[in-house]
């Protein structure tokens, strides 16, 4: 008997053994992953992300240095930040920021707001627009991420409607 399956399952399930086999390394099996491989790799993707990034901003491309910043969470220090630094100088705002390699696509926060957030090529959370919808739809989302990996700073628009409750409800997300 044989069956059709979908390629995006596939490729689901050889992500999740990936997975798999990572955890066992760390609880001990480690003889099982290569870490060298998994360092190589880590290194190399962050390499061409920063390269292509670098090349689009030396072409003129003023999303880039947003895409810098926010990397495609494949390498580094495991967080995709639009840029947390950036937000704060500027009047005190702090941008929301996701630790996208945590993303389990869930689909809770582009079901909330698909202005704000959408799936990389690696069906990763980015952040799209961080003023793309209300404060209360990025803390809805953080509260809602089964993953724990969105931190919504705080709100652009300092105006919003019920912003002291929301910002005691996202402080436990930053």
């Amino acid at each position: 008997m044989r069956v059709l399956v979908a390629e995006e399952l596939v490729r689901s399930c050889e992500e999740r053994r990936g997975f798999w086999t990572q955890v066992r390394g760390l609880c001990g099996e480690l003889g099982k992953v290569d870490v060298e491989q998994v360092r190589n790799q880590a290194k190399a993707e962050m390499a061409q992300k920063l390269t292509s990034s670098l090349l689009a901003m030396a072409g003129g491309d003023p999303g880039a240095l947003a895409s810098l910043a926010g990397g495609n969470g494949s390498g580094g220090n495991g967080a995709q930040a639009v840029s947390r630094g950036e937000g704060a100088a500027a009047g005190g705002w702090e941008p929301v920021w996701v630790e996208t390699p945590e993303c389990t696509a869930c689909d809770e926060c582009t079901t909330i707001n698909p202005k704000i957030f959408k799936y990389n090529a690696d069906k990763k959370i980015e952040i799209v627009d961080p003023k793309g919808g209300p404060y209360k739809d990025i803390v809805k989302a953080a509260e809602k991420c089964t993953a724990g990996c969105i931190h919504p700073g705080t709100p652009w628009d300092a105006n919003e409607k019920g912003v002291d409750k929301l910002l005691k409800r996202a402080q436990k997300y930053q």
